[in-house]
């Protein structure tokens, strides 16, 4: 019989499918059971050649994983929506992988995010990382600017009741921020900041309600739920805004003086 190949009788490699690539031969495990496909063409040109966000640049370990499927990365679980906690973008993040409920598997997602490249894990729907709740604020000072994002990262993480902590404890940093001086009591804090101006009749619910919040965290046994939580962090977010946001952003459009001293 004649064979093809050299002299060892061994085939040649197969040719090219109509990707323009080879087929990756697989080696079986030892013991498993399972037979797999030579290679998926359809699929490692896709990746080879799509220029979409996030699926690019990765190696894809499917070589001999038993039960391994591959998709397009234009099929619709290929991608999901959600809130990058790294760089905290909004974005359509490219799904690297996920489990096979199909298969009785916890529901798993690999997903990165094409504006920071990093990634993150879905675990039954919640994200880890988690992304930051609340609302953004600029034109924090830094210690301010910390602890406000303590309490928003605490409330991502379901810490409630550190959450209504910071909260409390930003009123203290804002009244130093503002002059007064450190090592007074809170109650001198909260008076400060009314009788300079910082809090007006109209906020100074919300202050006390941050503080009330944050003196039954600090006192009471019943941890803070999360309706109380993000109520108490929306009212430092909104109270932070207005002390500092507002006068952030209208310097940013204010222009600066002539130097001809004509408007």
């Amino acid at each position: 019989m004649h064979h093809q190949g050299g002299a060892s009788g061994a085939a040649p490699p197969p040719p090219p499918g109509a990707c323009g690539l080879r087929p990756i031969p697989v080696r079986r495990a030892a013991r498993c059971p399972v037979p797999r496909p030579r290679c998926d063409l359809n699929y490692m040109s896709v990746i080879q050649s799509c220029a979409m966000p996030g699926h690019g640049g990765i190696y894809h370990y499917l070589q001999n994983a038993p039960n391994a499927i591959s998709r397009d990365v234009a099929h619709a679980e290929a991608h999901d929506q959600f809130v990058c906690p790294h760089c905290g973008d909004s974005v359509v993040g490219a799904v690297i992988a996920a489990t096979r409920q199909d298969a009785g598997l916890v529901g798993v997602q690999w997903i990165r995010c094409p504006s920071c490249h990093q990634g993150v894990v879905k675990n039954t729907g919640m994200l880890a990382p988690s992304a930051p709740a609340g609302e953004a604020v600029d034109g924090l000072p830094p210690d301010v600017a910390a602890a406000y994002a303590e309490a928003r990262n605490c409330a991502g993480v379901r810490a409630y009741t550190a959450c209504e902590l910071i909260c409390r404890k930003i009123l203290m940093h804002v009244a130093v921020d503002k002059g007064d001086a450190a090592g007074k009591s809170f109650a001198q804090y909260i008076d400060y900041l009314e009788n300079s101006g910082y809090t007006t009749p109209t906020m100074k619910p919300w202050v006390d309600l941050i503080r009330t919040h944050g003196n039954v965290s600090t006192h009471e046994i019943p941890p803070a739920d999360s309706g109380r939580a993000m109520g108490t962090l929306a009212f430092t977010a909104q109270l932070l805004k207005l002390v500092y946001e507002m006068d952030f952003k209208v310097k940013q459009f204010m222009s600066p003086p002539s130097s001809t001293g004509t408007p």
